[in-house]
Order: C-alpha cells, then structure tokens, then sequence
C-alpha cells in the first residue's frame, strides 16, 4: 500500500501550499489600510462638509476656527491640512492611497491572475512584475513591492496621530490605523519569502517544460 502524496516531494509541495496560502493571508494586510483610508476619505469629506459646506481656499484664518488651534497643521478631527487646497489636497491624497494599495496587492497576485498584470502595466508600474523565464527573470521587483508597501506603511502610520473619529464611536480609527500598519509592515518580509518561492518554483516548471519540448 502506497501513498501519493508521500516521497520526497512532501515537504516542498507542502511549503509551496503554505506559502500560496500566506499570500492570500496578506492579502488582508493590505485590506485593512484600504479600510482605514476609505474611513479616513469619508469622515474628511463628512467633516469639512457639515462645518463649512463650501471650499475654503488657502485662508488659514479660518481653518483654525473650525478647532481653535492656530498651532495645529491640520484641520480638528481630519487630516485636511491648514494650507492651498486644503479638503481638495486631502481627498485625492486618500484616492491615491486607494490606487497605490491597490497596485501593490496586484504585484503580489500577478502570477495567478492575468488581470493583476493588466491592471499593473494600466498605471505604467511595468517594474512590478517580471514574466520572463527562469534564465532570465530577476527578483528586484519583488524587493520594489516591497518599498511600495513601506510607503504604504508610512502614509497610514501617520494617521494614527490626527485624532480622527468617526460617528461610529465604537471605532477607534488612530488605533485601527496604528494596528493596519504594523500587520502590513510584519507581513513585508514573509510575503517576500513567499513570493520568491512561488515564482521561483512556477519558473523551474516552466524551464523544465520547455526543456522536454526542445529535447522532443
């Protein structure tokens, strides 16, 4: 009586299974800073709306009435800064954050799914993913991922400190921010090591498939 799945192939299959289940597990770190500057957008948008219902421009005078602080660099329970632009710079700062999060778990499911790689080459971020072959392909752009993601970490962990409260009283968002950004900034190097087992393995198959045909 004999096992399939036992011989000397049972612990790599089972270290490739472990690891293609950690990428998606780390899918959910990057989720959650997604969650966090989708409350963010909102209560900005919510807040700068029922203070002031227009656009206040670049008079600093009046930002500081909205929180009585003429020393604070953003508006009170926002991260609308207190200069040109204010709500406008502040909102499309939080959609790019969507967009770059976005991109960034794309990088880390190119290889699995083609509409990854789609999306990726859409915003001209071509360094984030190599298909070449196993002679070939360089592993540099998982390491670029991998800054794309710290800066992700930086811009979120930054937001643990503007004091921004939803109505939802029973979210804490300076306290959801600061857990987003350790959990993705822990999940860094392990998805790297994943992911270079993954790609690496997937290359191999592939080199070994090309060999049997050209030997044919």
């Amino acid at each position: 009586m004999t096992a399939d799945w036992l011989g000397p192939r049972t612990f790599p299959n089972l270290w490739m299974k472990a690891c293609k289940l950690w990428v998606i597990v780390a899918l959910g770190a990057l989720i959650m800073p997604l969650i966090v500057w989708i409350m963010i957008f909102i209560e900005n948008t919510k807040t700068f709306s029922d203070t002031m219902n227009h656009y206040l421009g670049n008079d600093q005078s009046v930002y500081d009435r909205m929180d009585g602080d003429p020393n604070a660099g953003y508006v009170g329970n926002t991260n609308i800064p207190k200069h040109l632009g204010g709500v406008v710079f502040a909102a499309a700062f939080d959609i790019s954050m969507w967009v770059i999060i976005v991109i960034a778990a794309c990088a880390d499911l190119f290889w699995r799914f083609p509409i990854c790689k789609q999306l990726i080459d859409a915003f001209y971020a071509q360094g984030l993913h190599d298909t070449r072959g196993l002679v070939d392909i360089e592993f540099y752009f998982l390491v670029a991922n991998a800054f794309l993601k710290l800066f992700i970490v930086a811009a979120t962990g930054s937001q643990t400190y503007t004091g921004l409260y939803p109505d939802n009283k029973q979210v804490d968002t300076p306290l959801f921010s600061l857990y987003a950004t350790m959990i993705l900034l822990c999940s860094i190097p392990l998805t790297l090591i994943a992911l270079f087992f993954i790609l690496h393995a997937m290359k191999r198959e592939e080199y070994a498939a090309a060999q049997k045909v050209t030997a044919a």
